[in-house]
């Protein structure tokens, strides 16, 4: 299966190298007001080609992510570590995010569906979940 879509207008591009292993719909209030399913993935295996402008949460002094969408048709494709969460992390992040919902629900069918409990975390160490996880239909 190719694991390749676009953003609704076609200007910017997502590649995967492998299907993702697991897809969350975090609660956060950034995650849930944009309505996103993400992939958590290596950036070695993702390529983003096309003009993305970002967005970081207003709500924290030292965000985690940049959230990355279309210049053109505004939806989100990935979110990027910022430079903060790479200080803290002793210099590595080895981790992206790709918005799922740029793929065919058929793509998704079947992939386990997991429930990150982003309202509840502190931004350090893991997150909890907020409930059981499912499988996509």
């Amino acid at each position: 299966m190719s694991w390749n879509t676009t953003c609704h207008c076609s200007a910017v591009s997502v590649r995967l190298a492998k299907a993702p292993e697991e897809i969350a719909e975090c609660n956060c209030s950034l995650c849930f007001s944009h309505g996103i399913l993400w992939s958590y993935m290596s950036p070695r295996d993702v390529v983003i080609e096309g003009e993305t402008r970002t967005y970081n949460r207003a709500d924290r002094e030292n965000p985690n992510s940049d959230l990355h969408f279309c210049a053109t048709c505004g939806c989100t494709t990935h979110w990027s570590a910022t430079a903060g969460l790479i200080e803290r992390m002793g210099g590595e992040v080895d981790l992206m995010g790709v918005n799922m919902r740029l793929f065919a629900p058929s793509q998704l069918s079947g992939l386990k569906l997991v429930f990150p409990d982003g309202r509840g975390w502190s931004g350090e160490g893991a997150w909890g979940y907020a409930r059981e996880h499912e499988v996509m239909r």
